[in-house]
């Protein structure tokens, strides 16, 4: 061993412990400041997800308001569509309510396209099942296999993403043609 090796090896002396005993107190003192800090941190950390968890709460709060606000002009075509009906006599047109029915589907329609709501035209288009969803197939003449022929429920995006798939009826073959 060297004489390094061997004095680092010796038990401390007497005359070394008010060193060791100050290195120990700087220690503990430099272990509570971490300790502090530690704790600090981590009540910083909860504070900024409570913050932002009542950040995401009022904003979704807001945004409910606001499409709320849209959709009360709509609730109150239809009580007084249903106002009007209830309170007909025999001259009362049926078209008429027919008619603020329509209205208040545009109302409707207006509020939710102002919310980025889009309707999928898919009547003609190619079938693409990104968007539409095949209830059936069926032949026609003169219109190639892949068609959309009917749209039987509306599909919607919200924002360029499929909200609902537009079901849809799709040309398809007629047995004759997949014989050949």
């Amino acid at each position: 061993m060297t004489e390094q090796n061997h004095d680092a090896a010796k038990p401390p002396v007497e005359k070394d412990l008010p060193e060791l005993a100050e290195r120990i107190r700087t220690m503990q003192t430099e272990r509570e400041q971490i300790e502090e800090q530690l704790k600090r941190a981590l009540a910083d950390a909860a504070n900024m997800r409570r913050r932002q968890s009542q950040e995401l709460s009022d904003s979704r709060h807001r945004i409910v308001e606001g499409m709320t606000q849209e959709l009360l002009p709509v609730l109150d075509s239809f009580r007084m569509a249903l106002l009007t009906w209830d309170g007909r006599n025999d001259h009362t047109d049926p078209a008429a309510l027919v008619e603020g029915v329509r209205m208040v589907q545009v109302l409707l329609s207006s509020a939710l396209e102002r919310n980025g709501l889009q309707e999928i035209h898919a009547h003609g288009q190619a079938f693409d099942p990104a968007r539409h969803e095949a209830v059936a197939v069926q032949a026609r003449a003169g219109i190639a296999a892949g068609q959309v022929l009917e749209v039987l429920q509306t599909g919607y995006l919200l924002s360029d993403r499929v909200l609902r798939h537009a079901k849809v009826l799709v040309s398809g073959e007629s047995p004759k043609d997949t014989a050949k």
